[in-house]
């Protein structure tokens, strides 16, 4: 799975936060879930919660926002997201 993050607008915990409060708003709203949904939930939750934003921001100007630049998000193992910035990967330490 791999989810593209518009941070043209917002910092990369901004757009990660929005993404996963219209998902949770959508699945209240509906009365069932697609795999596909729940799955990108589960990697969102788990983004809001491990990720240092701050250092992400400091390292990586690009996930401070108002940025062309493409930044995706995508499932490297189960329970362990990774970022991407133009196809590169996000080194987190």
């Amino acid at each position: 799975m791999c989810i593209r993050l518009d941070v043209s607008r917002h910092c990369i915990e901004t757009a990660i936060r929005k993404r996963y409060n219209r998902l949770v708003g959508e699945a209240l709203r509906s009365p069932s879930m697609d795999e596909d949904t729940a799955r990108e939930l589960e990697m969102l939750k788990t983004c809001l919660e491990t990720f240092d934003f701050g250092r992400l921001r400091m390292k990586y100007p690009p996930l401070v926002g108002h940025s062309n630049d493409v930044v995706e998000l995508e499932e490297e193992k189960p329970q362990r997201p990774r970022l991407r910035i133009n196809g590169k990967p996000v080194e987190y330490s």
